[in-house]
């Protein structure tokens, strides 16, 4: 057994702090000594590694993994001896859209009989059992034991293993004396971490009772995953205390949430101030992110963090590219996917009968092949490409790193192929023809005349389709013999091109309409796989998304029969939108990511917009399926009210720990969609309390805040054209200037140019 005076465990409320001392114990290691990083992100583990590099040249033999990609590491040999194959969310959620429908057959659902068809069910289910799962829970203890019982049949029938039992059999094989392996008995740094559950907490106490030593940090406030690293190491925690005197950001760092008697005023290192908007928001944080660039701070040594990332990446990308501004979006930028949703109006129209309707919103998303009559399909042995989901790591945690050889050796194995980084939705690049030249976009000769598939909608209207596939062959002969009869001089080019748009439509769409028909009632995942993906080929421009999605199910080929709401039920949020993923390391730009990811790093100037009620702090919700009276009962570690409070708490420590010098907090003053005011967070209030000494009230904080009371929503400029982003800021203020006084003639006549 290894001493304990060779374990520490470090908590600061500054990421700075436990990132310096990080890198001073890995600096410590002789060098080419092997040594385990494990970090909440790839990028984060691999900040300190860096460090050392940048110390003494190189950082040979240090490893940087995400717990859950280290998991996947070293349960490899033993998925493959037990024939299991790692799957992730989206196949965990078709499972649990499954044991819904037996429950429901089998009339055990209970109390969620009226939800059953609701298409966010499997989603809340699957996470719900996984938690459960996580925590270690009999499925016999609380009202959601037939589900979790059917979950552990549905994965034990078809041979998968979910991240529960990955951890599991990852804990086996580092807790085995007599297991050797690359990774096992090397020293081991886990930085920063959230480690909230019980199977998380076993790991990293069977990888530390085998390492000659080890290091942990934590955020001083995350009390969860100090108690469950210092249970794991055995070890208490060192705090590194941060001086309050130094600024009054390192005064908020020491006392958030601790009132102060001491009065003082604040100083440069912080600024509150509120925008119209979100969008205006986000144009005032570019302003900020270029004054700060001007002043010699590099990109880098910026980050924006956000606890609502939905609420502001859209905004935050058009203002940045706007000034400019290179950025990286950690998360990746998500946008409505025409393919997808192409491909999901198929499948609604084959569910509601050959709809008509469903067919001209397919047509309308312009990803028709530019083909006379729908492509063959292409065989299944040319159909494959990446599954979109990294089936180990991804499934198990977030991580952009590159799949290890050793992990895409596992997925040959498991006849996957290769894999792609983590992903929750990444975008499959255009795959290379395959030998045979399948998947490609089809360009074959149309039938006479334009092909012109955006006015196929007002020949279905004009044919008055409804759906079925005889009224669609009927009505469709119909329109045609009336345009053949119809012999009148007027409007003859008209009718003219309208019997070639109806002769190219009926080429185009009956073929199409009657594979859509003969789609079964019900088939196994395999089955399914197999028929969604010929009908992709035939049937989209770029269909390689789709078939990467697709290829995401392959373990579950043998698990059904199925049928095709379901499918629906699987497939439709994923297909709807995609992200797409930063193909670069993040040195050199602007990074905007989510709180959770500035665990272990740090920057010199951070952005956290969005202090605004409901926004940060977030609306406290139960888990709809396990309340927390519910949760209260069982003997696990589940997360309750007060811990997704103090969660709450925690993100704004981790945001404002993670600045060094500066620290900028901001929130929309107006809902614009909503069209009212939006209330400051009590957060602010906090701040400003921790800062100074003493409470203000939300009139003083709305008072301070105000300094962009220039850039109105009706003229969003600022006041001074010098302090402008991009051009149209600039004219739009150089106007403002001249329109409030009396301008000299000719003065805004380059506009005109």
């Amino acid at each position: 057994m290894v001493g304990r005076t060779s374990r520490l465990l470090v908590v600061s409320p500054r990421s700075g702090l436990r990132l310096a001392r990080a890198i001073d114990w890995l600096a410590a290691r002789e060098p080419g000594r092997e040594v385990l990083v494990v970090g909440v992100t790839a990028e984060a583990a691999g900040e300190p590694i860096r460090a050392v590099a940048a110390q003494r040249g190189s950082a040979f033999g240090m490893h940087r993994f995400t717990l859950a990609r280290l998991a996947a590491e070293l349960a490899k040999h033993e998925l493959v001896d037990r024939d299991l194959a790692a799957v992730g969310g989206l196949p965990i959620e078709a499972l649990c859209a499954r044991v819904i429908q037996r429950l429901r057959r089998e009339g055990t659902l209970g109390r969620f009989e009226p939800v059953a068809m609701q298409p966010g069910l499997p989603r809340a289910l699957a996470r719900t059992l996984l938690e459960l799962r996580m925590a270690g829970a009999d499925r016999d203890a609380h009202d959601l034991g037939p589900a979790l019982r059917a979950l552990e049949l549905e994965l034990s029938a078809a041979r998968l293993a979910d991240r529960s039992t990955v951890f599991g059999l990852a804990t086996r094989v580092a807790a085995d004396p007599a297991r050797r392996g690359l990774l096992l008995g090397l020293e081991l740094a886990v930085l920063d971490m959230p480690v909230h559950t019980v199977v998380e907490q076993r790991l990293i106490a069977a990888l530390a009772e085998r390492a000659p030593a080890v290091f942990a940090t934590a955020a001083t406030a995350d009390d969860r995953s100090i108690a469950m690293l210092a249970a794991a190491l055995g070890r208490a925690p060192e705090e590194l205390a941060v001086d309050p005197t130094a600024s009054s950001l390192a005064r908020v760092q020491a006392h958030l949430f601790a009132p102060q008697k001491e009065r003082a005023e604040l100083d440069t290192s912080i600024e509150i101030f509120s925008a119209p908007g979100e969008s205006r928001e986000a144009v005032e944080i570019a302003r900020r992110v270029l004054h700060a660039a001007e002043a010699g701070m590099p990109f880098d040594r910026m980050a924006v963090l956000l606890r609502s990332p939905e609420a502001y990446r859209v905004h935050l990308e058009e203002a940045l590219s706007r000034a400019k501004i290179p950025v990286h979006f950690a998360q990746g930028t998500r946008l409505p996917d025409p393919t997808g949703r192409a491909f999901l109006a198929l499948l609604a129209c084959a569910a509601e009968d050959l709809s008509a309707t469903r067919f001209a919103e397919y047509v309308s998303l312009g990803e028709v092949p530019h083909a006379a009559v729908p492509p063959a399909a292409v065989p299944s042995r040319d159909r494959w490409v990446p599954p979109e989901e990294d089936l180990l790591p991804t499934a198990l945690a977030a991580s952009s790193e590159p799949t290890s050889p050793s992990v895409a050796a596992l997925l040959a194995a498991l006849g996957l192929g290769p894999q792609p980084g983590d992903a929750e939705v990444t975008p499959a690049a255009p795959a290379a023809p395959a030998a045979s030249g399948a998947v490609v976009d089809r360009t074959d000769a149309p039938l006479g005349g334009v092909f012109a598939p955006w006015r196929w909608e007002q020949l279905l209207v004009d044919a008055a389709v409804i759906g079925g596939l005889d009224r669609w062959e009927r009505r469709l002969a119909g329109l045609e013999a009336q345009l053949a009869l119809d012999d009148g001089e007027h409007g003859k080019e008209r009718r003219e091109r309208s019997a070639r748009d109806l002769q190219q439509l009926r080429a185009f769409a009956l073929p199409l309409i009657g594979e859509l028909a003969a789609l079964p009632a019900e088939a196994t995942w395999g089955g399914w796989i197999d028929v969604l993906g010929a009908l992709a080929t035939r049937a989209l421009r770029q269909p390689e998304r789709i078939l990467g999605v697709l290829a995401t199910l392959v373990p579950m080929a043998e698990v059904g029969p199925i049928g095709l709401r379901e499918v629906q039920l699987v497939l439709g949020q994923r297909l709807a939108e995609l992200v797409v993923r930063p193909t670069s390391a993040r040195y050199g730009m602007l990074l905007v990511a989510p709180i959770d990811e500035a665990r272990g790093r740090a920057f010199d100037l951070v952005f956290v917009p969005g202090l605004a009620e409901r926004m940060f702090p977030q609306k406290l919700a139960e888990d709809p399926l396990l309340l927390d009276a519910e949760r209260a009962l069982l003997e696990l570690v589940l997360e309750g009210r007060d811990d997704r409070l103090a969660d709450e708490r925690l993100a704004l420590r981790l945001a404002i720990g993670a600045a060094n010098d500066r620290l900028v907090l901001s929130y929309p003053r107006l809902d614009l969609e909503q069209g009212r005011p939006r209330v400051p967070s009590f957060y602010g209030l906090e701040v400003l309390e921790a800062g100074e000494g003493t409470l203000p009230g939300f009139d003083e904080l709305g008072r301070r805040a105000d300094v962009t009371g220039a850039a109105r929503i009706g003229w969003p400029a600022p006041a001074n054209r010098l302090e402008a982003i991009d051009e149209a800021e600039h004219d739009l203020a150089l106007l403002d200037e001249l329109l409030q006084g009396t301008p000299p003639v000719g003065a805004a006549a380059y506009l005109l140019g």
